[in-house]
């Protein structure tokens, strides 16, 4: 899935990103889609993701290319050689705020806010 092109994202953060980097687009956009609070996902692709979700899947994006964040599994701290070094976070908290401050966050939201899926049981 993909919520924005490589062109609306090299216009927004004034970067020139590579074609053969065009899959890190929807890496960034499944990873936010992932911190969506079950109520609110659905069938979203770059014409029809609300602006919220579209901006945080960019701001992920640019947080990982910025720092260059592996897409690795990893336990705390990744290793190296003799270079070590501890990862915190391989979210960006902006991209998470943006979330949050629009009522999309899975983390954090009131019991049944958007943890929850409308569902009806038949016999």
């Amino acid at each position: 899935m993909t919520f924005f092109t490589i062109e609306e994202f090299n216009n927004k953060y004034n970067i020139t990103m590579p074609q053969k980097d065009n899959w890190k687009i929807e890496a960034a956009c499944e990873m936010i889609y992932s911190q969506v609070g079950l109520r609110y996902r659905g069938q979203w692709d770059e014409n029809t993701v609300p602006t919220p979700i579209k901006n945080a899947s960019m701001e992920q994006l640019r947080f990982m290319y910025e720092y260059d964040i592996p897409l690795i599994d990893y336990k705390g701290e990744v290793k190296a050689g003799e270079m070590r070094n501890e990862f915190k976070s391989d979210y960006s908290t902006l991209a998470l705020r943006i979330l949050a401050n629009n009522g999309y966050l899975y983390r954090g939201a009131p019991l049944n806010q958007n943890r929850t899926l409308n569902m009806t049981w038949s016999s």
